[in-house]
């Protein structure tokens, strides 16, 4: 069966095993407790894991292992949500189908809700970037009438000397890429909302 929140694809065997032997046992309280410990630890890492400890230590699952299991499948849950910009509403419903009871389905339902926009904006901020820019300067050189680029990456510095024809040339290319990338966006947003 295919699920919204994981990108209409099947849900991963192991998520289905914790939602089942262990999200399910907790109360909806403490479960709305503890996926909101998760997607403040998304947004704003790291993750509090003493609180999430003591509220796990207060339920009927005790084990570290546990804690770590329903931490990475609840992480799993709210980041795929997020990520395929799946309606809250299907959240609800295919949690359920996994046999997540509706007040727990409500619960992380209404996490979600709270702190999905937040989480877009990282996901968009952290979208396809290796090596973030960090800054660029440019001159040009009076003898030879180049273009001289210093840019960094990480923490280094490289400088680059480029004609001023090619100069021309690039933000030519850069523009069409731009135009493109644009397209994309518009192409991905209708078949979003398929």
């Amino acid at each position: 069966m295919k699920f919204r929140f994981c990108g209409n694809s099947d849900c991963p065997d192991w998520v289905l095993a914790i939602i089942i032997n262990n999200l399910a046992k907790l109360s909806s309280a403490k479960l709305k407790l503890l996926s909101q410990i998760v997607a403040d630890g998304i947004i704003k890492p790291p993750l509090e894991i003493e609180e999430a400890e003591k509220l796990f230590s207060e339920s009927k699952l005790d084990s570290d292992l546990e804690l770590k299991a329903c931490i990475a499948c609840l992480r799993f849950i709210i980041f795929s949500t997020c990520k395929f910009q799946c309606e809250t509403s299907a959240l609800f419903s295919e949690l359920q189908q996994l046999g997540l009871p509706r007040e727990h389905s409500s619960s992380l339902k209404k996490v979600v809700d709270e702190k999905q926009d937040a989480i877009l904006k990282i996901l968009k901020a952290s979208g396809l970037k290796v090596n973030p820019l960090e800054s660029v300067s440019v001159e040009v050189a009076k003898e030879s009438s180049a273009i001289i680029m210093n840019v960094q990456v990480n923490g280094q510095t490289e400088q680059c000397t480029i004609a001023k024809e090619t100069v021309s040339v690039l933000l030519k290319n850069l523009k069409e890429s731009k135009m493109r990338m644009e397209e994309l966006k518009g192409y991905n947003q209708k078949i979003l909302q398929l």
